[in-house]
């Protein structure tokens, strides 16, 4: 049976013409995750976040009274879980014949050629990355995923692990023994979203137990209200919070709806929303200690999540991880690597956590 390719060479296999020395890789999304998180590293074992909360006692003088009102002070505990990804690559020099890379491909080669082989590994780091910073806000826990049921209907939205091992999600509801191998549109493959559990899940999950003070009402923001309801987001954060400072963060596309509803209110322009040294905007009102920062890694959600620094947590064992490659395994045309990784989310007090109703 033959080897699938390991890369697609459809462009490139007809050897007539002339090509620039130069490969363009993709654009992508760096691992934004660890630079707008609070990133705790050398994560190989759960680590409970714990938090001391003292409790109400002031009370007027009273000699008699020498017990307190009850107990001092409860500890909470949130527990940050790591979860272990992994890309495995097949490295197979021999795909290449044919194609222009092919001039220095020697019949023994082992690694690809060396003027396709930086690019295929910069590539490759920088997808990773990507793939794990644009997948993990509505990622879930693999382990909380059931195993395909063919007696089962699926809904949208639904989640299995399939015969194949690959995680799936449904995208269009289905009837009992409908499979991504016989009804293959109605399935969405997920395994990049399936490492760890992700902010946007979190939240999800907490949502309805959170304080009514916690949860502030937006509805969708566009260009025409996206600055009103920010403004009206902070104002509506308690009072003992706002001077302390902190982030809200939001989608690029959130951010964008709110920079052109500011221009249409300040028409001589939002220069003054900027800070020099920071990312995103001053939110109107805050005297600069509150910011609007847009989030590559919450791409697809209408969020507004306002809390204080060091509250949002990644967990890794070290961010290396994500741009170096592990065991290497050869075998008779070439070798197979992989690129593993310790990945995990939490947020560390809900009690500082503040929400908009939008997923």
């Amino acid at each position: 049976m033959a080897n699938t390719p390991q890369n697609d060479i459809s462009a490139i296999q007809n050897y007539a013409g002339t090509y620039a020395p130069k490969i363009i890789t993709q654009i992508v999304n760096g691992l934004d995750l660890a630079k707008d998180l609070t990133v705790r590293r050398n994560l190989n074992a759960p680590v409970n976040l714990p938090k001391y909360s003292a409790t109400d006692g002031f009370r007027p003088i009273d000699t008699s009274i020498e017990e307190p009102d009850g107990q001092s002070g409860a500890f909470g505990i949130r527990k940050l879980t790591p979860r272990v990804g992994m890309k495995i690559l097949k490295i197979v020099p021999e795909d290449l014949r044919g194609t222009y890379l092919s001039d220095i491909l020697d019949p023994n080669a082992k690694e690809l050629p060396a003027n396709f082989a930086q690019y295929f590994w910069d590539a490759q780091i920088k997808k990773l990355s990507a793939e794990i910073n644009n997948n993990s806000y509505f990622g879930v826990d693999s382990n909380d995923i059931l195993a395909y049921n063919a007696g089962t209907a699926y809904n949208v939205g639904d989640r299995f692990l399939f015969t194949d091992k690959s995680f799936y999600q449904v995208v269009t509801a289905t009837s009992a023994g409908q499979t991504p191998v016989t009804n293959a549109a109605k399935f969405k493959k997920i395994n990049n979203s399936s490492v760890a559990k992700g902010l946007g899940t979190i939240i999800a999950e907490e949502y309805a137990g959170l304080p009514s003070r916690n949860k502030i009402t937006t509805g969708a923001l566009d260009a025409t209200n996206a600055f009103d309801k920010v403004t009206s987001f902070y104002m509506s954060l308690p009072e003992e919070i706002r001077p302390v400072g902190g982030t809200v963060y939001c989608s690029q596309s959130t951010y964008d709806k709110y920079s052109l509803h500011a221009l249409s209110k300040f028409t001589n322009g939002i220069q003054d929303l900027k800070i020099p040294g920071k990312v995103g905007a001053s939110i109107f009102g805050s005297d600069g200690n509150w910011m609007l920062k847009p989030c590559t890694w919450m791409s697809g959600s209408g969020r507004l999540i306002g809390t204080l620094e060091g509250n949002l947590v990644m967990g890794t064992n070290q961010t290396s991880d994500f741009n170096s490659i592990g065991n290497i395994v050869p075998f008779l045309h070439g070798y197979r690597a992989i690129m593993k990784m310790v990945l995990a989310f939490q947020i560390a007090d809900l009690e500082v956590l503040f929400v908009n109703d939008q997923a």
